[in-house]
């Protein structure tokens, strides 16, 4: 409908603008035409005056070339100055030069008139100024025209002041004894403000045969032209905001104006509706046309995809996340014309990333009444909370089951336990029986005695008490342990921020955990390495945290393998039991705080472990 209502608006004013173009034309044809024809007068006058300065500075300076009626080589040997230094010389032609620049400057007052001497590689203009008192471009000048042997002239032009500038060589017996300069600085005898002056004249009758032309027009035609061109510019800005209602006009451009403004008042009215339905969903919605233009995005599609706020009209393969499962599954139901419905994909913004997030994701191919396609919908929603719960819930559950099946095994096994040791260090200490065999045996009670004391602890963990602590102080006292027990067999390297918060732990908890993870970089790392522990604050949802990280370049961990990490039981190692993590991880979710693993075969393994700095 708006597309057909510029097209009637076009066709009313088009009689009535060509007619006022053809005025303006004429008015406008009139004043360049003027225009032209004086500034073509000012530029034969400007050249005019600019050739006589030009004459006038020639013959100021065959008047000093006439004046210096002596050779200066031959001017220095009657004064006896052949064996004088360069500075003397400088003074002695000096007397005689400047007392001829000096006449000359009284016939020539405004004419600058000086001589460089090559051989002394000076330039007199009349004062006492020996030192570099020429320029860089004076210097080209001068030598242009020593090697020349011809006269130079020179228009330096408004930006260099406006300077004319006359060089003629002086020669004499032949020889080109230096250069005769002669310049005018226009500005000082008011060229261009002469110039100036008959350009504003110019200026100011163009500006006022067009301001009296475009007047003219305007008051012609100026309540047609006027309120139609006020329709078309509030028909173009209601293609963007439909609350942008058209001024009201009289006659039958006013019957137009409210037609649009009822039509523009129900379509802001509908979107209205849409966009608070829209917004009161928690999914992320984007739709699309054919193209991949953005028609809608809803506020949650702009936060989960870090949209921009004006995103309308952009093409989502350059917004969303390049590579995404969400660009892809899109770009597919535009070029198959197929729906995708309920698909669980997993996402980590940007690629990489350690924290994978998990969405259920659809796409719909929009299509009109004709079976036609017209673009694509897409429905998503974040539901790794959701998973995460679930999870966490299945785990309770095994774990509670676990809980009632160690605390069994650990009370029938324990007490068998207790009585083979303890005959077992009697017959050491009467020295009985095979005393490796004994050893041997004791060691591997004192194993499963271990065992047994974890299944307890992972079964029935202790009460956490819980207090502020420094976290570098604690993990200090761990590393000083581990530097003892393996001194010089691993490098233990220390990044403890001096700005980390204290935090809310158990601190007996919290150490287990770290000689739990710190035990597990020792054993991937049998020829010994490097062990990496850093402490810093970071920010979350949440509030603010402690992040401990602790790492080493061991074997590394498979990605098969990190979704088991923490199970209980679960080991790579002939040895572990596969409690170690498991203990870990139940603390820290005791804490309310989160392990996260970064892990590359043969480079190593990096355990993230989060803490909360507030007991609330």
């Amino acid at each position: 409908m708006l597309s057909s209502l510029k097209l009637l608006i076009n066709g009313m004013s088009k009689n009535f603008g060509n007619r006022i173009l053809a005025l303006v034309s004429l008015i406008l044809v009139f004043t360049i035409l003027l225009s032209l024809y004086m500034l073509h007068t000012i530029k034969n006058s400007e050249i005019s005056l600019l050739e006589h300065q030009k004459a006038r500075l020639q013959q100021a300076a065959y008047a000093f070339d006439q004046s210096l009626e002596k050779s200066l080589h031959q001017y220095i040997a009657e004064q006896q100055a052949e064996g004088k230094s360069r500075a003397e010389k400088i003074e002695i032609v000096a007397r005689y030069v400047n007392e001829i620049i000096n006449d000359l400057k009284k016939e020539y007052p405004d004419v600058h008139i000086g001589l460089y001497v090559a051989e002394l590689d000076v330039f007199y203009d009349g004062t006492q100024r020996f030192h570099e008192n020429f320029s860089l471009r004076r210097k080209k000048a001068f030598e242009e025209t020593i090697e020349n042997k011809t006269t130079l002239v020179q228009d330096v032009g408004y930006q260099e002041g406006g300077i004319i500038e006359v060089y003629k060589p002086l020669v004499r017996a032949g020889r080109v004894e230096g250069v005769i300069r002669s310049a005018e600085y226009l500005s000082e005898i008011g060229f261009y403000n002469k110039r100036r002056q008959v350009e504003y004249t110019i200026y100011t009758l163009v500006g006022v045969v067009i301001a009296i032309g475009i007047t003219g027009a305007m008051l012609l035609f100026r309540q047609l032209v006027t309120q139609v061109q006020k329709i078309k510019d509030g028909v173009r800005l209601l293609e963007y905001d439909y609350n942008r209602l058209l001024p009201e006009a009289p006659g039958e451009l006013g019957e137009i104006t409210a037609a649009v403004n009822r039509f523009a008042q129900k379509i802001s009215a509908l979107n209205l509706y849409n966009e608070t339905m829209l917004a009161a969903i928690d999914d992320a919605i984007l739709v699309v046309d054919t193209g991949g233009k953005i028609i809608i995005a809803n506020s949650m599609c702009k936060k989960m995809f870090h949209l921009r706020e004006d995103c309308w009209k952009d093409n989502f393969r350059e917004a969303l996340p390049k590579g995404s499962p969400f660009q892809i599954l899109l770009d597919r139901s535009l070029k198959e014309e197929r729906d995708f419905r309920d698909l669980q994909v997993s996402w980590a913004n940007p690629p990489g990333n350690h924290n994978v997030q998990i969405y259920l994701l659809s796409t719909f191919a929009l299509k009109d009444g004709s079976g036609n396609l017209i673009g694509a919908v897409l429905c998503c929603r974040d539901i790794t909370e959701r998973v995460r719960l679930e999870e966490r819930l299945h785990r309770q559950e095994r774990l509670a089951s676990l809980g009632k099946l160690v605390a069994g095994v650990a009370h029938e096994i324990r007490n068998p336990i207790t009585s083979i040791s303890c005959y077992i260090q009697h017959w050491q200490r009467q020295k009985n029986g095979d005393q490796r065999a004994l050893a041997t045996v004791h060691r591997e009670i004192a194993r499963l005695d271990s065992l047994v004391n974890q299944l307890l602890y992972f079964a029935k963990p202790a009460e956490a008490r819980f207090r502020m602590h420094d976290v570098n102080s604690l993990v200090e006292n761990v590393l000083s342990f581990f530097g003892e027990v393996f001194y010089g067999k691993y490098n233990i390297i220390k990044d403890l921020s001096p700005y980390v918060p204290p935090a809310w732990i158990d601190r007996e908890q919290i150490e287990r955990v770290f000689v739990n993870i710190i035990f597990n970089a020792v054993q991937a790392m049998p020829e010994g390495g490097s062990i990496s522990v850093g402490t810093s604050a970071a920010e979350s949802g949440e509030g603010e945290l402690v992040r401990i990280s602790i790492g080493d370049t061991g074997c590394g961990i498979p990605p098969e393998n990190l979704p088991h990490l923490f199970d209980p039981f679960y080991t790579t190692r002939p040895k572990g039991t596969g409690l170690g993590l498991a203990i870990a991880h139940e603390i820290i979710q005791a804490h309310g705080g989160r392990i996260e693993v970064e892990s590359e075969v043969g480079r190593g393994t990096i355990f993230h472990i989060f803490l909360r700095t507030r007991g609330d």
